[in-house]
């Protein structure tokens, strides 16, 4: 410009513009300085045809802060930039999420006039200008959220064209209020060749359409795979790989999304999903590989993998959903790769073994790991940003070619499982056809065999109806003899009751009542029981009937009940009567609902021990009512129930049952409920109660003059128990405290009474109820004779026998069994467990003293034996096994205290865990000693030792011994031995 105004001055400075030429100079000569002040970026025409397109994030920018007037022509006073694609935290200076940008560009020559173009990508809305003028945009600028409309159109090109290589102002009004990403909250614009970038973009859309085709492939294999799995549950690789191709195809579609929507809003949840089902891709994976390779799940990697899967899901919903953050440290890829090995690794291990179609899972494995190696992780670096279409249908395609082959091999294994059914099922036909054939002939055989059965038929049954005849008549033989019998069971029980009964009422003697009343009670016990088996015996044979009169019912189950309120008090048991009628004259048999009411009352009270027994008359309907009786006690076992209505069943057949029976009672009150025209029933929950109700017929009667009320039979009135006899003052005879210690443990009170009453004058006596209870006297006491029955509650006689004989502190003490078992067995069991005797019931008493007797000589005789000076340690290896460790626990104890001259019978008992009483009986009974002497005899033997083998001198000896006198030392040594310690000395070793 000056060389051509130097040149040319009078062609520019003459004639009439000359005043417009000077102006215009002077205005061209401010835009220059203006312009030498900006950076221009310079376009070449080879550099875009090499590149395609260049980037101008980090160009050299100038922003101005909030909106101006337009056009705008100038950054004069703009503050300048290096990077548009900011974020929350590294945004311009005054940026409030709106503002100008602008660009100065200008091309060389070659690309002067040639077609180029624009490309921006942002979250938000833009005015793109050139030079003042309009060239495109996106979205909606706006000054606030509301106002503005973010998008995002990173794929559309915006045309440009520059018709000199003049600079020339690219300006950008841009506003984002939104920040779907926080890190972006700017743009990204792009210059380029637009014949060039047309086919690429062209070709990038065309590539990623393969993506939903791609994820709808995933779909249909999944609900082809999940039918498969509804129809055939067993088979769980089709539910596997179900949910392994849904994800996959998620992932497909999501991808899609995120590259082609406008909505950043979208291409954020797009990308949040794609994320999340990475981690729903590697459980669901991992579950199918290792269910392909190895045909089940380790338990541990199964844990391992569920927990990795979780981590990760978490990790990234927490990231995407709180912080908003998506640039973390991502393991996704190093745990995938880990179970894949791992998975191919089974895989191959089953190809070897020879899987039919596994090595197509292999193969599919091998390209899927190629793929990912090569595409996802680009191992190589051959992809470039322009080709992630490229490289991302590349990737989908090798994700399907695994769901192909997983899809081929569950085809191929399921047409070979039904070409072996059908081989399975020609088998079966031709071993149906050969079968019937086989079926014909035996077909003919049986009906040969029949005619020759039909005939031995006739024959066993003519034989059969010929013993069944023999039967009956035994069977009839049998009930006479055994009504018979019970008949003159009566006479002499008679005999025996009513003497007895002259006794009670003549003799005021206290013994001679006691034993006159326990004569009297069991008799009549006696004579209820055969009473019971006669009308069993009259039920079977079809002899009994019912004789029907009018009874008040209240009235009359207030007397049974009253009946057992002195036993119900015994045991400390309430008993309930409820009714709904407070008089009830009905016509029914009166001695059959006696028995009823009186064996369903006596159960209750048997197997009660605390709390209520309640009995209810209870209206049903017009024509029944129902007698219930509920107890607290402690029920019966489901199981059981059904079968105790069943002649002598019993609930609780054992050695330790806690109430004694026959089994008849229920039977005969059944058998007389039916006869009567009425049914019985049981409920009952265990530990908890039991419930018996009565249905009867409801047979109304007129109400009854008192007379013939009294000429009624009246209940049977129960015998007291023995101890009211003697209204609780009577006490037992109490033997000198010198007498042997005597233990009975028996669970009948009356039994038991008898026997202590009978030991009574001749030893001392303490007793039990039961087998645990006496367990814990004999181990308090140590007596020297305990006398128990085999069947008690809690724990039988032969529990209690083998704890104490397995008890060093009672393992010494003689047992004699008493039972009503007589059988050999029964006496084997009981010497099996350590029993010294046994005596069944009843027993004579004379026989029962000569036991006691003789055991208690037997053990005076080994007392004296092991008394002896030195036989404690001569014949201790004689002794039962654990008289032999409790006796060298004992000696052991005093050896470590021997020059301990303080070391008595309370540091003894002390020591081994007994207390003092207990050592002392146990060391009378085994040793005659008490603990003193046995302490004095094992210190006198071991200072004859020392002093024999001459380890110390007299003086030395005692003190090692435990006796600070040597005087005191020698005075006992010469008692124990009957010579002094000297003379010891004196003699040679």
């Amino acid at each position: 410009f000056i060389i051509f105004v130097m040149e040319y001055p009078k062609k520019i400075f003459s004639g009439k513009m000359a005043v417009k030429r000077l102006v215009s100079i002077i205005i061209l000569l401010g835009c220059i300085t203006r312009l030498s002040a900006q950076k221009v970026f310079t376009l070449h025409a080879d550099s875009l045809k090499k590149n395609i397109e260049l980037s101008f994030i980090y160009a050299d920018w100038y922003f101005h802060s909030g909106d101006l007037q337009q056009p705008v022509v100038s950054t004069q006073g703009w503050d300048t930039l290096q990077n548009t694609s900011f974020g929350k935290s590294d945004h311009p200076r005054n940026w409030k999420g709106m503002g100008w940008f602008g660009l100065w560009v200008k091309v060389d020559e070659k690309a002067v006039n040639k077609k180029l173009c624009l490309r921006i990508n942002h979250d938000g809305a833009s005015e793109i200008f050139v030079d003042g003028r309009p060239v495109g945009g996106f979205g909606k600028v706006g000054f606030s959220a509301k106002e503005m409309q973010g998008v995002s159109y990173a794929k559309e090109l915006i045309p440009l064209w520059f018709g000199d290589t003049l600079p020339h102002l690219i300006a950008v009004r841009y506003s984002n209020f939104i920040g779907v990403y926080p890190d972006f909250y700017g743009f990204q614009i792009f210059i380029g060749d637009y014949n060039l970038m047309r086919p690429l973009i062209n070709r990038s859309v065309n590539l990623r359409s393969f993506l939903p085709m791609n994820a709808a492939a995933q779909f249909i294999l999944a609900l082809l795979h999940l039918l498969l799995f509804f129809f055939y549950p067993k088979q769980k690789l089709n539910l596997y790989f179900a949910a392994f191709a849904i994800v996959l195809g998620v992932i497909s579609e999501t991808a899609y999304l995120f590259y082609e929507t406008h909505s950043p809003v979208v291409q954020y949840y797009a990308k949040f999903i794609s994320g999340e089902c990475l981690a729903l891709l590697l459980w669901f994976g991992g579950l199918l590989l290792y269910s392909v390779g190895y045909g089940h799940i380790p338990k541990w990697k199964l844990i391992t993998l569920a927990a990795v899967s979780s981590i990760y899901f978490m990790e990234h919903l927490v990231n995407a959903v709180w912080y908003n953050a998506w640039h973390y440290n991502d393991y996704f890829s190093f745990v995938f790769v880990v179970v894949f090995c791992d998975a191919f690794w089974g895989v191959f291990k089953a190809a070897r073994k020879g899987r039919p179609g596994i090595r197509l899972i292999g193969v599919a494995m091998i390209v899927v790991a190629l793929v990912c190696f090569f595409t996802w992780m680009d191992i190589l670096h051959i992809w470039a940003t322009r080709q992630d279409a490229l490289r991302l249908f590349t990737l989908s395609m090798g994700e399907l070619i695994f769901p192909v082959c997983i899809s081929l091999y569950l085809a191929l294994d399921f047409a070979r499982t039904n070409q072996n059914l059908s081989d399975k099922l020609k088998e079966v036909k031709t071993l149906s056809a050969h079968a019937l054939a086989q079926e014909a002939e035996k077909r003919a055989l049986i009906a040969n065999e029949a005619r020759h059965l039909e005939e031995t038929v006739r024959e066993r049954t003519a034989e059969i109806q010929r013993q069944t005849d023999k039967l009956k008549e035994m069977d009839v033989v049998k009930s006479r003899f055994f009504t018979n019998i019970t008949h003159e069971f009566k006479t002499p029980l008679t005999l025996i009751s009513n003497p007895a009964q002259e006794l009670l009422a003549k003799n005021e003697d206290v013994s001679v009542q006691y034993h006159a009343g326990l004569i009297k009670k069991n008799a009549e016990r006696l004579l209820q029981l055969i009473n019971q088996l006669l009308d069993l015996s009259k039920l079977e044979s079809g002899l009994m009937n019912v004789t029907q009169s009018p009874v008040e019912l209240i009235s009359e189950l207030k007397k049974y009940i009253g009946n057992y309120e002195p036993l119900a008090k015994q045991k400390g048991i309430e008993l309930v009567f409820t009714s709904d009628w407070e008089e009830l004259w009905i016509l029914s048999d009166h001695d059959k609902l006696e028995k009823i009411s009186s064996n369903l009352l006596s159960n209750a009270l048997k197997f009660t021990d605390k709390g209520t027994v309640k009995t209810a008359l209870e209206k049903r309907d017009d024509i029944t009512f129902t007698l219930s009786v509920r107890d607290t006690g402690k029920g019966i076992a489901p199981f059981k129930l059904p079968y105790i209505f069943e002649r002598f069943y019993q609930a609780d057949p054992s050695d330790i049952r806690s109430a004694e029976g026959t089994g008849i009672g229920l039977a005969l009150a059944k058998e007389l409920a039916e006869l009567m025209g009425g049914d019985i029933r049981a409920e009952s929950v265990e530990d908890q109660y039991t419930l018996m109700e009565v249905t009867l017929p409801l047979l109304p009667a007129l109400p009854q003059q008192q007379d013939e009320i009294a000429a009624m039979p009246s209940a049977i009135q129960l015998q007291p128990d023995i101890s009211v006899l003697f209204n609780g003052t009577e006490k037992l005879p109490v033997a000198d405290n010198d007498s042997n210690l005597i233990l009975v443990i028996e669970d009948n009170d009356e039994l038991r009474e008898f026997i202590c009453r009978s030991l009574a004058n001749r030893f001392r006596v303490i007793h039990a109820p039961d087998g645990k209870a006496g367990t814990a006297l004999a181990q308090e006491h140590i007596p020297n004779v305990i006398i128990t029955d085999i069947m008690m509650p809690e724990m039988d006689g032969y529990e209690v026998c083998s704890v104490l004989k397995s008890d060093e502190r009672t393992s010494h003490i003689p047992v004699i069994m008493l039972t009503a078992k007589s059988g050999t067995e029964s006496r084997i069991q009981g010497i099996e467990t350590g029993a010294d005797a046994y005596l069944g019931k009843p027993f004579v008493q004379k026989e029962l003293f000569a036991v006691m007797e003789n055991l208690m000589k037997t053990r005076r005789l080994l007392q004296e034996k092991y008394s002896k000076n030195n036989m404690i340690f001569t014949k201790a290896d004689e002794l039962p096994s654990i008289e032999k460790q409790f006796l060298d626990r004992v000696q052991s104890a005093v050896q470590n205290h021997l020059d301990n001259e303080l070391f008595g019978a309370d540091q003894l008992a002390a020591e081994i865990g007994l207390s003092r009483t207990q050592l002392h009986r146990k060391l009378k009974a085994l040793l005659g000693k008490s603990p003193g002497d046995f302490i004095r005899t094992i210190r006198m033997e071991h200072a004859y030792h020392l002093l024999k083998e001459r380890i110390a001198t007299v003086s030395g000896v005692a003190y090692m011994v435990g006796f600070s006198n040597p005087a005191s030392f020698s005075a006992s040594f010469s008692r124990h031995f009957g010579f002094p310690p000297s003379e010891v000395v004196g003699k040679k070793a």
